[in-house]
């Protein structure tokens, strides 16, 4: 593992929409636009935590969170390729856990069945395959595993 870069982690402000949108076109084919980070910065039922360096305030990771009742649903979770590789993917989802209401006791998401990394990272988190989605991703078509877990 690489050496922890020095960190923050908060909310996402309105005016990051379009460093959001950037950085998210660059990590995914399935890029979301400016606007749809914008809808989920102003929504009530959806969250966007990021981390940022400690001296200069720049996102190098981030995650986009919804959720109704007791079920969250990762929707995002991406970190900056350079700073791949130190954890803070998994610190993302420890930090999501802490944000939400605490009557979300669960947590699902979908992850390309190619992406053996994340998968990892998904498992040793605590999470479980539950199922798959065929053909749930474009660009390239690929299916993905449901993935879930559940806060004791």
């Amino acid at each position: 593992m690489k050496q922890k870069a020095d960190v923050i982690f908060r909310e996402a402000l309105t005016s990051e929409a379009a460093v959001l949108h950037q950085y998210d076109s660059q990590i995914f084919h399935d890029s979301w636009s400016e606007k749809s980070f914008l809808s989920s910065l102003e929504s009530l039922m959806e969250k966007i935590p990021v981390a940022v360096l400690k001296q200069t305030d720049e996102i190098i990771a981030y995650a986009a969170v919804s959720w109704v009742f007791e079920t969250a649903n990762i929707n995002r979770i991406a970190v900056r390729p350079e700073y791949r590789g130190m954890g803070l993917g998994t610190d993302l989802l420890k930090y999501i856990e802490g944000i939400l209401p605490h009557d979300v006791t669960v947590f699902d998401l979908e992850v390309r069945e190619s992406n053996k990394y994340a998968i990892e990272m998904y498992e040793k988190f605590g999470y479980t395959v539950l199922g798959k989605r065929k053909n749930f991703y474009r660009n390239p078509e690929e299916d993905a595993l449901l993935m879930t877990k559940r806060k004791v």
